[in-house]
């Protein structure tokens, strides 16, 4: 299929709704977000959460007016599975990063040896970590400059210290050579800086071998489409309905135009703080924010969608 014909299939269901995609390792979120652009003829698609260029896994990009959305998936809950190698670290946490240690064999299989059950008391109290000082090589900004790039220039900056919340952490499957990890974790939690800090704790460096984030929210990976499907142009964009997991309320046909126009209709109730209006056919009219304290029926809008 050429281009051409691409964009004109694509045309009547590429204004809104996201991309659930498999990111290969070896690629940077930004590089798959060009790649679903220029693949799929789209004008707009954001991220809501950027992967590691080592790791691999779900990634929910918003098509069009749904990236108004983006922010919602920040918070979410996130899924991981890795495999972490013992005697070798660097300073990411991970393969991408600058070689720290490496340890000859014979020295990990003496640690190993000696000190498997002291590594399976840390880990065992790993999912009661509530602050994580976060990763000096990281995508994360000083003043308008990485992190990464100001560490390996040498320039200190003070951390970045944040609340973390790990509602699952198991650990198995050991063996000299590393072990196994699945992580249920508040969105912002860096799994390679969890190893690094397991790492410090235990005496033996660490680093991630590899890492695939399972999970976003209620999303699975096994709803992601490869990136060898994104290439032949038969990834789906999903109806922002079939993502969001946003209360809405149903308004009367009578009152979609004055929506479309900005005008605020009167509501007899609102359910959260954040909720979608939407028509009697379920089309999203508009993404709204309740004002007030709970029970308020006052609200803004945070986007207006224009009819399509």
């Amino acid at each position: 299929m050429n281009p051409s014909d691409l964009r004109e299939n694509q045309q009547i269901r590429t204004e809104f709704g996201f991309l659930l995609l498999d990111k290969p390792i070896g690629m940077t979120s930004s590089d798959l977000v060009l790649k679903a652009k220029k693949t799929l003829g789209l004008k707009k698609v954001g991220h809501t959460g950027t992967l590691d260029k080592a790791a691999s896994g779900l990634m929910v990009l918003p098509v069009g007016t749904s990236t108004s959305f983006s922010q919602v998936f920040l918070g979410k809950d996130k899924e991981y599975e890795a495999d972490v190698q013992f005697g070798f670290s660097t300073d990411s946490g991970d393969r991408e990063g600058l070689v720290v240690e490496d340890w000859e064999i014979s020295k990990i299989q003496k640690w190993y040896q000696e000190s498997l059950p002291r590594l399976e008391d840390i880990l065992s109290k790993v999912s009661s970590w509530e602050e994580q000082v976060a990763p000096e090589v990281s995508a994360l900004k000083v003043q308008g400059q990485r992190r990464a790039k100001l560490f390996r220039e040498g320039i200190s900056v003070p951390p970045s210290i944040r609340k973390i919340k790990i509602f699952e952490f198991e650990a198995g499957e050991f063996c000299p050579e590393g072990f196994k990890i699945r992580a249920r974790v508040s969105g912002g939690t860096y799994i390679r800086k969890l190893v690094m800090d397991i790492a410090e704790e235990a005496g033996i460096p660490m680093c991630l071998k590899s890492l695939n984030r399972t999970k976003v929210g209620k999303l699975k990976l096994e709803q992601a489409d490869t990136y060898e499907a994104l290439l032949l142009g038969k990834a789906i964009i999903h109806p922002p309905e079939e993502i969001l997991d946003i209360p809405s309320i149903e308004i009367p046909s009578t009152e979609v135009k004055d929506v479309f126009h900005g005008k605020k209709i009167k509501l007899d109730w609102i359910p959260t703080q954040e909720f979608l209006l939407t028509s009697p056919e379920g089309e999203i009219l508009a993404y709204c924010r309740r004002e007030g304290l709970p029970g308020s029926l006052s609200y803004k809008y945070l986007k207006v969608f224009s009819k399509i």
